[in-house]
C-alpha cells in the first residue's frame, strides 16, 4: 500500500511550474534509475533518454503540445526509441516509472502530445535514428499556480469481471489486486480522458481500449504503457514475482468485446 499511497497517489500533472533549476544532482538521479532501475514492456526495443534543459521551448513549442499548446518548463524529458511493434506502450511505461521517480524527487511533470516527432526531433538538433516517443515537461511545482485537478473515474467505472460489461465481484478480487487496480484508476492520461477498461477474471486481468475521438494514436498507445506500468510497479512493490504484461492475443476465453472496443494487453497473476 505504501507505494501507491506515498508516491502513486501523489502523481498529479502540473501545468504552471517555477522558475526554480533542476540540478544536476536530480537529472543523475533520473539517469540512474533509467539505466539500473527501470523496467521495460518490452526488451527488445532500444531506447534512449535525454533531458533538455534551457530554452529549448520556443522551438519545441512548434511541434509539441495538445491542441497546439505546449507547457513551458524548466527542463524536458524525451525518450527516444527504436520504431517497432509496441514502442510507443514500451516509452509510456519507461517514461511512467521516470515520472514516479520525479514525484520521489519532489518534481512535478505534465505528458506533452508530440504532433510531429520529426518536427521536435529537428528542434531539439538531435542527431539519431530513433524516433522521438515521449516528451514530457518537468520542474519544481508553482506554488502560486492554484491549479484544478481534473477529475477521474471511479476505479467501479473501470473494472469490468469476466468479460465486458460484466459488473466485478470486488470481495473476489479486491484483496489481492486493489492496490493495483486503484493505481490504474489514478493513472495519467491524455486530458484524463482515461479511454481505457480493466478486465478482470480470476487468473489475469486484460486491458482493452475504448473509442475516443478527442486522443491521437500515439497518446492513446502511450497511454497503455502508463497504465501497465502503474499496475505492475504497485504489485511488484507487495509482490516481487508479478507477471509482466503481454501483447499475445487472448485465445482461451471470451472477453465480450464490442466491434469499436480493441484488445491491449493482458497480464496473468
Amino acid at each position: 500500500m505504501e507505494y501507491y499511497d506515498d508516491i502513486v497517489k501523489k502523481r498529479n500533472s502540473c501545468r504552471g511550474f517555477s522558475d526554480k533549476k533542476v540540478g544536476d544532482d536530480v537529472l543523475n538521479e533520473l539517469l540512474q534509475y533509467y539505466e539500473e532501475e527501470e523496467s521495460d514492456l518490452v526488451d527488445e526495443i532500444e531506447t534512449e533518454l535525454k533531458f533538455y534543459i534551457g530554452n529549448v521551448w520556443d522551438e519545441l513549442k512548434k511541434s509539441v503540445g495538445y491542441n497546439g499548446f505546449c507547457i513551458k518548463a524548466p527542463a524536458y524529458m524525451v525518450v527516444f526509441s527504436e520504431v517497432a511493434d509496441h514502442y510507443l506502450e514500451n516509452a509510456g511505461y519507461i517514461a511512467q516509472g521516470l515520472t514516479l521517480r520525479m514525484t520521489e524527487l519532489g518534481l512535478a511533470a505534465c505528458w506533452q502530445t508530440i504532433n510531429d516527432a520529426e518536427a521536435a526531433k529537428a528542434a531539439l538538433e538531435e542527431d539519431t535514428d530513433k524516433a522521438v516517443a515521449c516528451v514530457v515537461a518537468f520542474g519544481y511545482r508553482d506554488q502560486d499556480n492554484d491549479e484544478k485537478k481534473a477529475p477521474k473515474k471511479s476505479l467501479d467505472e473501470m473494472t469490468d469481471g469476466f468479460k465486458f460489461g460484466q459488473d466485478i465481484d470486488t470481495d473476489t478480487f479486491y484483496s489481492s489486486l486493489e492496490d493495483g487496480l486503484r493505481a490504474i484508476a489514478h493513472a495519467q492520461s491524455f486530458q484524463n480522458l482515461q479511454p481505457y477498461r480493466i478486465i478482470v477474471d480470476y487468473d489475469q486481468i486484460t486491458l482493452v481500449g475504448l473509442p475516443d475521438d478527442m486522443t491521437s494514436e500515439a497518446d492513446r498507445l502511450l497511454n497503455y504503457g502508463i497504465v501497465m506500468f502503474n499496475f505492475y510497479a504497485v504489485m511488484w512493490a507487495v509482490r516481487p514475482t508479478t507477471p509482466r504484461w503481454s501483447f499475445e492475443p487472448v485465445t482461451d476465453r471470451d472477453l465480450g468485446l464490442p466491434a469499436d472496443v480493441t484488445y491491449v494487453a493482458k497480464c496473468k497473476y
